[in-house]
C-alpha cells in the first residue's frame, strides 16, 4: 500500500459516519475515501473507490452488513471491520459473528447501541483494528488473497525451515491442540465441518473472541459439523469426535487427568486465553502424544508453546502463508522453528487424516 490507508465507512446513521470518520482521520496515515448509507450503495462504493479497508454496520436498509460483507470479500477482496451494537442484543451478535464467518476481519464495539454518539470512547481501538485490517488477507471463494492485491514477500527462513505437510507420517496420538486469532471465525468455518464424524481424538481450540461470540461460534459450528463443538467446561474428560472451545477470559489446560482445566490468571502475551497456556500444558500432560497447530492470527502467541511440544515429541504445524488471512502467529511459529509442517487451509483435515494414520 503506498501513501494513506483508504477507508470506506458504511453505517445507516449519519451521525454514525461522520464520528468514524472524525475518529480515523485523526490517524495521520489514514484517510477515509467516502461512506455508504447501506449495502448496497457499499459494493458500489468499494468498486467506484478501491478502498484498503471497509467499516461495516449490521442493521442497514436494502442490504445489512452480512450480505454487504459476503459480497464485497468475494468479489473484491477488500478487509472489512465489523462495527456493531453486538453487546446490546444477542441477536446483533449472532448478525455481527455471520459477519466474520462471511470472511469480515474485526468487529469493534459500538458502546452505546447503534447510533454511535459515543464512539470517542473506542476511538483507539477502531484505529488499531482498521490498520491491522489492511494487512489481512480475506478468504474469496475457498482461498485467499493477498493484501492490496499482490502477494505478500516471504520472510527468511531459519535452517530448520518446516517441511510440506505432505511428508508427515502417522503419529502415535492423544490429543490435537489449536490457536487461533485474527481471520479465525471464516478460517473455521471452512475447516471444522470438514473433519469427519470417527475423527479418533479430541480437539482443544483457543480463540481470542469477545466473551460474547463464543458460545455463539461453537454454536454454529456445531450445526454445521459432523463432530460435536462445544465450549469447555471446567473439569470435563475429554472425548474422541469432540471439539472444545476455550470460554472467554480463562486460560485452558490439559492436566495428566487428561480433563480440562479451565485457569484464571493474568494474560500471556496480551492473551486471555493464552494458546501458550493450552500448548504449554499439552507438552507437560501428554508424553509427546500430541499435535499441535497454529492457524492464523495477528501477533506471535502460541509459538513458544508450540516449541515445548516440538522439543517434547510432539508434531507441530502452522498454516502457511498463502492461506492465512493474518500471516501473523503463524509466522512467528515458522520463523522460531517451533512448526514442523505448513499446511495450506484446503489441506488441513488430510493432514490431521494423515497423522493420524488414516
Amino acid at each position: 500500500m503506498k501513501g494513506r490507508l483508504r477507508v470506506l465507512v458504511v453505517d445507516d446513521s449519519l451521525i454514525t459516519v461522520h464520528a468514524i470518520t472524525r475518529i480515523l482521520e485523526t490517524e495521520p496515515t489514514i484517510e477515509v475515501v467516502g461512506h455508504a448509507l447501506d449495502g448496497k450503495k457499499a459494493i458500489a462504493a468499494v468498486d467506484r473507490l478501491d478502498p484498503d479497508v471497509v467499516t461495516m454496520d449490521i442493521n442497514m436498509p436494502h442490504m445489512d452488513g452480512i450480505e454487504a460483507t459476503r459480497n464485497i470479500v468475494q468479489q473484491y477482496g477488500t478487509p472489512i471491520v465489523i462495527v456493531s451494537a453486538y453487546a446490546s442484543a444477542r441477536s446483533v451478535a449472532i448478525q455481527t459473528m455471520r459477519a466474520l464467518m462471511s470472511g469480515a476481519i474485526e468487529s469493534v464495539q459500538k458502546p452505546s447501541g447503534e447510533i454511535g454518539i459515543d464512539l470517542d470512547m473506542i476511538g483507539a481501538e477502531l484505529i488499531a483494528r482498521v490498520k491491522a485490517a489492511s494487512r489481512a488477507r480475506p478468504h474469496v471463494k475457498g482461498t485467499t488473497i493477498p493484501p492490496n492485491g499482490t502477494r505478500a514477500s516471504r520472510m527468511s527462513r531459519p535452517s530448520d525451515q518446516p517441511s510440506s505437510w505432505t511428508s508427515a507420517r502417522p503419529a502415535s496420538l492423544k490429543i490435537v491442540g489449536i490457536g487461533v486469532s485474527t481471520g479465525g471465525p471464516s478460517t473455521l468455518e471452512k475447516f471444522v465441518p470438514q473433519i469427519p464424524s470417527d475423527y479418533p481424538f479430541p480437539i482443544l481450540l483457543v480463540i481470542h473472541m469477545p466473551k460474547v461470540f463464543i458460545p455463539i461460534l461453537a454454536g454454529n459450528l456445531d450445526a454445521a459439523s459432523l463432530i460435536n463443538v462445544r465450549v469447555a467446561e471446567n473439569g470435563e474428560g475429554i472425548s474422541p469426535g469432540r471439539l472444545y472451545v476455550c470460554p472467554a477470559e480463562v486460560h485452558m489446560e490439559v492436566g495428566g487427568d487428561q480433563r480440562i482445566h479451565l485457569v484464571q490468571g493474568q494474560p500471556v502475551n496480551g492473551c486471555i486465553p493464552s494458546v501458550d497456556v493450552l500448548f504449554e500444558s499439552l507438552a507437560r500432560t501428554t508424553g509427546g502424544k500430541a499435535l499441535g497447530l497454529i492457524l492464523t492470527g495477528m501477533g506471535r502467541d502460541g509459538a513458544k508453546g508450540l516449541a515445548s511440544m516440538r522439543a517434547r515429541g510432539c508434531i507441530t504445524a502452522a498454516q502457511d502463508e498463502q492461506s492465512s488471512v493474518v500471516y501473523g502467529m503463524p509466522r512467528a511459529a515458522v520463523s522460531s522453528g517451533a512448526a514442523m509442517y505448513e499446511v495450506p487451509l484446503n489441506a488441513m483435515v488430510r493432514f490431521l487424516d494423515r497423522v493420524a494414520g488414516r
